[in-house]
């Protein structure tokens, strides 16, 4: 890859709806006054150092039009995902169903039901509209432990771990590109791929973590560095990739089940997921200059310079 391609691959991550739709962000978050831009929030309960994660996640309008019943699905994984990032079980669900269309609002709750089984959450409560002018599904997961892994406490020098399941297989849904591997599993197997990241908090192996989601495995690199205010050096070559997907498809794909970690103790959390059998390779480090760099085929270019620009649109003036 020459630097004129890999310029031409960078411009389209950055181009990539998946990310840019995340700038929107920014004059919400001013509004209520967040900061942290982590992908769950978390609370203390009691007096036995028991916090409970919550994550809410929409599904985007093109997969509820086109798959309404992946969109119930994809309710339930998306939060799951974003819970197990922080390191917590999750355990109960929260759904919105919208849609003036009977056959549409059932295949969303059968894709739900399917999630819950798969995932085996409880049901705490939903809610219809059943008179809408347009279809949608917004959820909710709630979960628990006793030590949570944020994604704004990345530290400089720190490896840059991804880890994915690759046992499944590549679609696309308009411009949302999916990699399906936890369908055609069984819920133990899945939960015991997830309880990976669940043991990694425990065991206090990692920094920071994030599920690799909606704006692919570069947009959620950013989206980390950014929580963290720190920068990235990443090579390309090194993510783990299925070998029928093309780089630039899979950069941008949402895995059904795939994390990025910072960790300054890299075998140790290496050895423990791919224990878990998922696909765990170091990827790059974290630096202190808040500008995330791209290495491929010899060639090195800057993807993103948060010290000027923000992932979340938040206003870097001044």
């Amino acid at each position: 890859m020459n630097k004129h391609q890999l310029a031409d691959l960078i411009a389209e991550l950055r181009n990539f709806r998946g990310l840019t739709r995340k700038s929107a962000l920014g004059e919400i978050l001013d509004i209520l006054g967040e900061t942290s831009y982590d992908d769950a929030g978390f609370f203390e309960v009691g007096t036995g150092n028991i916090k409970v994660v919550v994550s809410c996640d929409g599904i985007v309008e093109n997969l509820v039009e086109s798959d309404p019943l992946l969109a119930g699905y994809y309710s339930v994984l998306a939060n799951v995902n974003d819970v197990v990032a922080k390191g917590a079980k999750p355990v109960g669900f929260v759904n919105i169903i919208s849609s003036s269309s009977d056959e549409v609002r059932r295949k969303i709750a059968e894709g739900i039901r399917d999630g819950l089984r798969k995932y085996r959450l409880k049901l705490l409560k939903g809610h219809t509209h059943p008179d809408t002018s347009y279809s949608a599904v917004d959820a909710m997961v709630i979960g628990m432990t006793r030590d949570v892994l944020p994604s704004t406490t990345a530290k400089v020098n720190d490896s840059l771990i991804m880890a994915v399941d690759l046992d499944g297989k590549f679609g696309s849904k308009g411009w949302l590109k999916t990699f399906n591997s936890t369908t055609m599993k069984s819920s133990r197997d899945v939960l015991d791929r997830l309880g990976s990241m669940i043991k990694l908090a425990e065991r206090r192996l990692a920094n920071a973590a994030r599920d690799i989601s909606g704006p692919g495995i570069t947009g959620t690199i950013a989206m980390l560095c950014e929580s963290s205010k720190v920068g990235a050096k990443v090579n390309v070559e090194s993510i783990p990739k299925p070998l029928s997907v093309k780089v630039e498809d899979w950069l941008t794909t949402y895995p059904g089940m795939g994390f990025i970690i910072s960790t300054k103790q890299p075998a140790e959390c290496l050895h423990l997921l791919r224990k878990h059998k998922l696909v765990a390779e170091i990827i790059g480090e974290i630096t202190a200059d808040k500008r995330i760099w791209l290495f491929y085929g010899g060639q090195g270019a800057l993807f993103f310079d948060l010290k000027n620009e923000s992932v979340f649109g938040v206003n870097r003036s001044g």
